[in-house]
Order: structure tokens, then sequence, then C-alpha cells
């Protein structure tokens, strides 16, 4: 008699499971209906060249929406850039560019909740996309394309 051993995805360990057969995601999408313009790209170390994010297709003016409940952590400009950062629990940060807000440092938010929005100065994508960053403490930068989304779990025969 042959016995099928099962196993579970790795991805699977960054989702909930909620509700029944619901699964959630650890991080929600910062835009509605996104679509991936550049793939993250880790750097070697942490001054190699990489892309420390995603690039999602957006317009200026698009409204950003928290990953996340945490806390705005920056909002501001770094290097002429117009950028936001929301500092979520575990020590992860998710970083937006270009982005203003009208929310000041400190500010508690919910997930979903309006952060901002794509307008400013920036290098990504000529005033078409949302850079999306996500790091976790100050250099272990994490593909948010792992972390967003809903998929469903299942268990897969080894």
């Amino acid at each position: 008699m042959r016995h099928t051993r099962w196993r579970i995805s790795p991805i699977c360990l960054i989702w909930h499971w909620r509700n029944g057969n619901q699964c959630e995601s650890r991080f929600d999408w910062p835009v509605d209906d996104p679509q991936v313009e550049q793939q993250f790209e880790r750097p070697i170390n942490p001054w190699a060249p990489g892309h420390r994010g995603v690039d999602l297709v957006a317009e200026q003016g698009t409204v950003i929406l928290s990953p996340q409940a945490g806390t705005v952590s920056f909002a501001g400009k770094v290097a002429g850039k117009d950028v936001v950062s929301v500092r979520h629990r575990g020590g992860v940060t998710s970083t937006f560019e270009p982005a203003v807000t009208e929310l000041s440092v400190g500010d508690t938010i919910s997930r979903r909740q309006p952060v901002g929005i794509v307008e400013g100065n920036s290098d990504h994508c000529e005033d078409r996309c949302l850079h999306w960053g996500l790091k976790r403490g100050t250099a272990d930068y994490l593909d948010p394309q792992q972390y967003a989304g809903s998929r469903k779990i299942v268990l897969k025969p080894s």
C-alpha cells in the first residue's frame, strides 16, 4: 500500500486562516486593482544595486491605502523624493514613493485606511506608478508580492 505524504507550501506560512475556508494575506495591496510594473529585486547586500520593492501602475492622485494597520513613521522628502512610511507590527515598514499625505508622524491608521495620494517627486516610472517598499528592521528588504494578495491554501502531495 502506497502512502501519500502531504506538505504545506512554505508560502502558506504568510497566510492567516479565517472564517472557515477564507484566507487573508498579511498585507493588502496599497492600490485597488494592482498591476506590477516592475518586480522586486533583492540586493546582494544593503549597499548593492537592486529594486527594493515593487512598482505598481498608478496615476497621479491615486489614493494609497494602508496595507496593514500601523503608525505613520515618516512623511516628507528623501533625496528630493516625496515619501510616506508606515510602521506595522513586527518591525515591518511600508514605504511609498511618490507619496504625499495630510497625516502626521505618529498618527495611527487602520488596515485599508487612506494614507495619502500618489503625487510629488520621484525617480520611478515617470509619474505613472507607485513604488511600494517593504522592510523588516533596518536592512531586511521583503518582496511585497510575497506578502500581499489572497491565495487559497492547499495541501500538495510530496
